[in-house]
């Protein structure tokens, strides 16, 4: 009986430290602590379980970390694997292609691109270029014209096209994905595609920074490792040169 006692006095100090290490919010929620006038027990508890939902608080953009360069390693087959890094080389030049057409979302996108590029390491002030176009459908011309220049060793073309009542969506979305295809084949250099084919104005939002994140960040931090890889390949005489330099 005396060692049930012991046993039970020792549980009731370890539970003393919990509580004494939990949040405030979550010891006022079990009750261990007095409650606020004018507050209710429900209310403490819907407080802590929103302070256990939401996320620590983070800075507008998290630095990237990881090596400079990304060494080629071997498959268990003995084949060469190699990755591009996503973190730019210095003086890497992105190009960026904005459609004009449903502006409230590209804007957004551009901002995600810009900010993304920054956190893989690109100088944005001094190595990147943005052009703005009507819309999607011209998104491929000028894409190419700057893919070929030879300044530039990436181009991320941003748009935005939503399903409207007629087939003009299915137009001008294949016309864009076919063309943007085509700008990277025909120049050797990345031409990485940042539109939205939504069927909504909600869901384009949703993918410019809504809940389902900025798709224009993610076509940044492609263009960087693809224009990594290339280099990388390119160094090693194992890849063609860019068609236009």
């Amino acid at each position: 009986m005396s060692s049930l006692a012991a046993r039970a006095s020792s549980g009731a100090a370890a539970c003393g430290r919990v509580a004494s290490a939990a949040s405030p919010v979550s010891r006022l929620a079990a009750g261990l602590l007095p409650l606020p006038s004018g507050s209710s027990r429900p209310a403490a508890a819907a407080a802590a379980a929103a302070a256990r939902r939401s996320p620590a608080v983070l800075p507008r953009r998290a630095p990237i970390i990881a090596a400079a360069a990304a060494a080629p390693r071997r498959h268990e087959t003995g084949a060469l694997v190699r990755h591009g890094s996503k973190v730019a080389k210095p003086g890497t030049r992105v190009a960026v292609v904005v459609g004009r057409f449903n502006d409230l979302v590209t804007r957004l996108l551009l901002d995600g691109c810009l900010a993304a590029l920054e956190d893989h390491g690109v100088d944005c002030a001094a190595d990147v270029e943005v052009a703005w176009v009507p819309g999607a459908f011209e998104l491929p011309v000028a894409s190419k014209a700057m893919a070929r220049s030879g300044a530039f060793d990436a181009v991320v073309a941003i748009g935005a096209v939503v399903r409207g009542a007629t087939t003009h969506y299915d137009a001008v979305a294949g016309g864009a994905a076919s063309g943007l295809l085509g700008a990277g084949m025909d120049t050797g250099v990345p031409v990485v595609f940042g539109v939205l084919t939504c069927d909504t104005m909600e869901q384009a939002l949703d993918r410019a920074g809504g809940k389902v994140g900025n798709k224009g960040g993610e076509a940044a931090a492609t263009a960087v490792e693809m224009a990594n890889l290339l280099a990388d390949l390119r160094a090693e005489g194992k890849a063609a040169p860019a068609w236009g330099k």
